[in-house]
């Protein structure tokens, strides 16, 4: 087999991968966490479960009575995903798109250490796709009213799939 054609099955070999590996990032049950331009760390519902968990209760404008959340602060996981050094940082970006690709950014200078949370949970059991799952960033509205702004309803993306630092 010749070079060029060598490197085009080679280049064709490497998208496919790269389509499958994009393809599998964005599926039900999984939540890809990285940097722009790199490999994502993918967690299932078990490894969320195993990291360190938030709960808190509060009204949503989504639902209809006060509700019991809880999950991984998002500050975990990006520690989890090797990415401490982004949390707090001036002027970056936290990247967060849902299962139909509907996209919000989040400034990282306003990521606290137990604030927003990738909520696996409400009152206790797994939420479905159809019901805003699996996977929802929610904070405590009740809690403060800088919680109940339309800016900070904007960034709470259900049916979260993929959380991206952009440079």
């Amino acid at each position: 087999m010749n070079a060029t054609l060598r490197c085009a099955v080679a280049a064709l070999m490497l998208s496919q991968t790269m389509a499958g590996a994009a393809r599998a990032e964005m599926t039900p049950g999984t939540l890809s966490v990285g940097r722009e331009g790199e490999a994502h760390m993918l967690f299932d519902l078990e490894a969320l479960d195993a990291l360190p968990q938030v709960s808190f209760e509060t009204a949503t404008v989504w639902t209809d009575e006060i509700q019991s959340f809880s999950g991984v602060p998002v500050a975990v996981l990006l520690d989890e995903a090797g990415l401490s050094e982004a949390i707090g940082q001036e002027g970056g970006v936290l990247q967060l798109a849902a299962l139909n690709d509907y996209k919000v950014e989040i400034p990282l200078d306003e990521i606290t250490p137990e604030l927003p949370i990738v909520a696996t949970r409400i009152d206790g059991e797994t939420v479905s796709v159809r019901d805003k799952g699996p996977y929802w960033l929610v904070y405590p509205y009740d809690l403060d009213a800088r919680y109940r702004r339309e800016e900070i309803y904007h960034r709470s993306i259900w049916q979260l799939a993929q959380m991206t630092v952009l440079e």
